[in-house]
């Protein structure tokens, strides 16, 4: 099996978890209100690098019925490191033009990356793009980004890449509210302040589910540590009640899991351990 590619599925419906890549942040961009000392230790005592963390942009093809479904699009080469999702789709002999449905769980340029050809038209064609209506609305009417503790340089380059990349999608674009059926199997489901409009989805089929977290949890020590923040949620609070509802709902119903930035293919399983969380990875 492709080390960037890992197939599985749930009940019926066949997944394709794809690595568009990855990228290496500071870690007090992912854990912003830690002090350097215990981060620091608790890296070293993970076996995590002490420097950097070394994230990967984990997208999702799902195969159910005649639907051909992808949950995000990566980076498309922002960061020289990712932009491999063409590349691996074609390995598995997907074409572009075969993609029924494309779910944007946010507006983070890892996440809408991919969303346009090089002539700045959809890169897949024939595909209903599907997004928050919150969403859609925050990034392209002047978002503000002003109270959170990205530096300015960070958040222009969300805002330049949200208002190049959405609009040309408007003309194929489904806005939606609330929890919605995407198509027969896939459901959307409210998951804010990671963004505004972040959702989150669960797949189902035959008694089994898979909940995708998007960016719900960044690194699996936020599972450890509740209460450690990322510069990267844009209202802290909202983002932390998400979390804990999520990661209750996936130990409560011992659900399969799958988590944009852990490492890949980010497919794991939550437990409860009082005040906080464990992930385990189910590739280990």
């Amino acid at each position: 099996m492709a080390a960037d590619r890992e197939h599985f599925s749930v009940g019926d419906i066949q997944l394709i978890a794809i690595k568009d890549g990855t990228f290496s942040y500071p870690p007090d961009w992912f854990f912003s209100n830690v002090p350097q000392e215990q981060l620091q230790q608790s890296l070293r005592n993970r076996g995590f690098p002490l420097h950097q963390i070394i994230s990967p942009y984990t997208c999702l093809l799902v195969k159910a019925g005649r639907h051909r479904v992808l949950i995000d699009t990566g980076a498309d080469g922002l960061p020289p490191t990712t932009g491999d999702l063409l590349k691996h789709l074609d390995a598995e002999s997907i074409n572009p033009e075969e993609i029924t449905n494309v779910v944007l769980t946010h507006a983070h340029p890892d996440h809408i990356g991919g969303v346009l050809d090089t002539g700045g038209k959809p890169a897949f064609p024939n595909a209903r793009y599907v997004m928050s209506k919150t969403e859609w609305d925050f990034w392209t009417s002047s978002p503000n980004l002003g109270n959170t503790r990205m530096d300015d340089h960070v958040k222009q380059l969300l805002v330049n890449c949200a208002l190049k990349n959405l609009p040309p999608l408007k003309p194929c674009m489904e806005l939606i509210e609330g929890e919605n059926e995407i198509v027969p199997g896939v459901h959307a489901i409210t998951a804010p302040g990671h963004t505004p409009g972040h959702i989150a989805l669960v797949i189902s089929s035959a008694k089994e589910q898979l909940l995708h977290m998007a960016d719900t949890v960044l690194h699996p020590m936020h599972l450890e540590h509740p209460a450690w923040r990322t510069v990267f949620d844009l209202n802290q609070d909202d983002a932390a009640i998400t979390r804990r509802r999520l990661l209750d709902r996936a130990a409560a119903d011992k659900v399969n899991v799958l988590a944009y930035h852990f490492p890949f293919p980010g497919l794991g399983h939550v437990t409860s351990t009082g005040s906080a969380y464990r992930w385990e990875d189910a590739t280990d």
